[in-house]
């Protein structure tokens, strides 16, 4: 099963539905899109608009790969799962966002060997086909953050006493 996941945006994105719509009729794989606000509907997968973020992990976790629009919160959950993940970034020339700012995200996600960005849709076939492998080994650095705020709450404690 691919799950597809298009975020919240307001914009639309045919492009990456209608693709979507075209891989399941190609290969009768499973394709369940998270549309969002989308106006696009597609006409082969399923589809749901939102769901709490358990049932979409529950979701994800079955996922063969995730395929997102290049949202931090669907990289994240990707590397939660430890999924194959292929990011397909909004772009404003297709009026799909205000701003390329997702480029920029898909980008450091690629760098950082955590999924694959597609720029080409007409790619999009061969990389869900081969999708790159997940990151096994990654573990979110939650430890500077948490020490951050300990040592805030320390240094507000001692300032009431």
């Amino acid at each position: 099963m691919i799950y597809v996941t298009l975020g919240t945006m307001f914009l639309d994105f045919p492009r990456l539905i209608h693709k979507m719509d075209a891989i399941m009729q190609e290969t009768g794989e499973q394709v369940i899109i998270q549309l969002g606000m989308a106006e696009t509907v597609p006409q082969h997968c399923a589809y749901f608009r939102f769901k709490s973020q358990q049932e979409v992990l529950t979701i994800q976790e079955h996922a063969r790969v995730i395929v997102g629009h290049a949202g931090i919160g669907v990289t994240l959950d990707a590397l939660r799962v430890k999924r194959p993940l292929l990011l397909v970034p909004r772009l404003k020339q297709h009026q799909e966002h205000m701003n390329d700012h997702q480029l920029e995200i898909a980008e450091a996600v690629q760098r950082r060997g955590w999924g694959k960005m597609i720029l080409d849709i007409d790619e999009l076939d061969a990389a869900c086909a081969h999708p790159p492998q997940p990151p096994a080994d990654y573990q979110p650095n939650k430890a500077p953050l948490i020490a951050a705020v300990r040592r805030m709450v320390e240094r507000v404690a001692k300032d009431k006493r």
